[in-house]
């Protein structure tokens, strides 16, 4: 604007030149001219020169008020923009200025903060509010210009519908606030990790640069989940590690105590034997079910999904379980629809079945009792689980999927297993389609439910649309 303030200056300047040289020439070459025709000509002349200054002018003025708008039209759209780039991150968004007022946050700020959700600027508020600057420095002058005007328009709102909060109204954290007065003062980029006290106990990886000027962003990523995959990788390969140790240790023990002579010691032999054999067994089941493991979360095995009657299924599971059932002196019982058909790989299903009844049998209390029940709901067949054993502790509840986690560490090393059993199920149970979830009560059992699409029933009429069976009839 300036620049062309002074074209006009200049062309004016020149304009009058000239007159003054038209002028003396018009004196010089014609002095018998009279007055009256020297005053029309001299008109007429300033006239034409006026007219052409003014059109140069308002070519001028034109060209900047057309560059203005378009500068305008993009700012208002890259407001736009922002607005809602800012509205869909998951990463929370607060700059501060100066004072340590916050000038802009984003819902996902407000959510970590717990601040008002009404309180954050709409694209509206943000339109019409930048200045007209541009060039290399442009961009900076008007964030600073918007966020400066919003601040304003914050304070000097009678109505109060846009609340004005400082950064100590968002957190009490001096780490936080620590983070963003050094950015602020020494004008350089500050990271950190911080963790949230409250309910959810979360953590965030914060990055807080300057803006320029007296303003001062930070972006919170949230690494909650992050580094609840990452400790879970740690105690995975912990629990690996153990799981492997244990079986290795006994039969390299057993193995030395046969080299060194018990071999010839036909009273110990066959049981040094046996436990040898049990625990390459236990270490052999533990390697299939990570290979089963890696196999169905790589998406590496293929479902062969057709109706399934699933009272026969969970029958043949059951007699596959009486050598356990027996040991344990646990009771097996069923309540499962005749005529239930499920969607379903027969095979998978048959091992969802055997690991939770398995679970069930396992740790439950001597002469305890399972119970599998199954109906249709919305074309889903229901199938659950229950158990009379001690239960699980509602800490363990949201981890008992996971690889190798074990909820009671000191009974659950007691009981034989690869402690993949739960994440294998859970898999192949999202792998039909379906969910799978538990509760329990420390000290009165737990009940273990899932889903699979139901098929439609056999048409036999001669049967029962329920029965009960026990291990014995099974």
């Amino acid at each position: 604007m300036k620049d062309i303030e002074r074209r006009v200056w200049i062309v004016t300047l020149a304009a009058l030149l000239l007159f003054a040289i038209y002028e003396t020439i018009k004196t010089v070459l014609f002095p018998s001219l009279s007055i009256v025709s020297s005053h029309i000509i001299t008109v007429v002349v300033v006239v034409v020169m006026t007219f052409l200054v003014s059109r140069y002018a308002l070519g001028r003025y034109s060209q900047a008020l057309s560059e203005v708008q378009r500068q305008t039209a993009i700012t208002e759209e890259t407001n736009r923009l922002m607005a809602g780039v800012l509205a869909t991150m998951r990463e929370g968004v607060v700059i501060v200025n100066s004072q340590f007022g916050i000038a802009l946050y984003n819902e996902a700020a407000a959510r970590i903060f717990k601040l008002r959700e009404t309180d954050i600027a709409k694209p509206a508020t943000l339109r019409g509010q930048v200045s007209s600057q541009v060039g290399a420095r442009g961009e900076a002058r008007e964030l600073r210009e918007h966020v400066t005007v919003q601040s304003q328009s914050v304070e000097g709102d009678s109505n109060n519908s846009v609340r004005k909060y400082r950064l100590t109204d968002a957190t009490r954290d001096p780490a936080i606030n620590s983070a963003f007065r050094r950015a602020l003062e020494e004008k350089i980029p500050v990271e950190l990790r911080v963790d949230m006290a409250d309910r959810e106990h979360r953590s965030f990886q914060l990055n807080v640069a300057p803006l320029g000027g007296d303003l001062a962003v930070g972006v919170f990523f949230d690494i909650t989940q992050l580094e609840r995959l990452e400790r879970v990788r740690r105690e995975f390969f912990a629990n690996l590690s153990h799981e492997l140790r244990t079986p290795l240790t006994a039969i390299l023990a057993y193995s030395e105590t046969l080299l060194t002579g018990a071999m010839d010691d036909p009273e110990h032999n066959t049981r040094f034997l046996d436990t040898l054999y049990k625990h390459a067994t236990r270490m052999n089941e533990l390697i299939s079910d990570i290979s089963d493991l890696s196999a169905i979360e790589s998406g590496q095995i293929e479902l062969a999904l057709k109706p399934v009657n699933l009272r026969r299924a969970v029958a043949d599971v059951v007699m596959l379980l009486e050598s356990r059932r027996a040991d344990t002196k646990v009771s097996i019982t069923a309540s499962v629809p005749t005529h239930l058909r499920v969607h379903a790989d027969r095979t998978r299903l048959e091992q969802i079945l055997y690991n939770l009844v398995d679970n069930a049998v396992k740790f439950n209390r001597p002469e305890g009792s399972v119970h599998i029940t199954a109906e249709e709901r919305e074309g889903r067949a229901v199938i659950s689980i229950q158990d009379t054993g001690a239960g699980i502790s509602a800490l363990d509840l949201p981890r008992i999927f996971e690889r190798l986690y074990r909820g009671d560490k000191s009974r659950s090393r007691k009981t034989e297993g690869s402690g993949l059993g739960l994440a294998i199920v859970k898999h192949l149970v999202q792998a039909h389609g379906g969910e799978v979830s538990v509760s329990s009560e420390l000290g009165r059992g737990s009940r273990f439910t899932f889903t699979v699409p139901a098929a439609a029933e056999e048409n036999d009429s001669s049967e029962s649309t329920k029965t009960e069976f026990s291990a014995v009839d099974a």
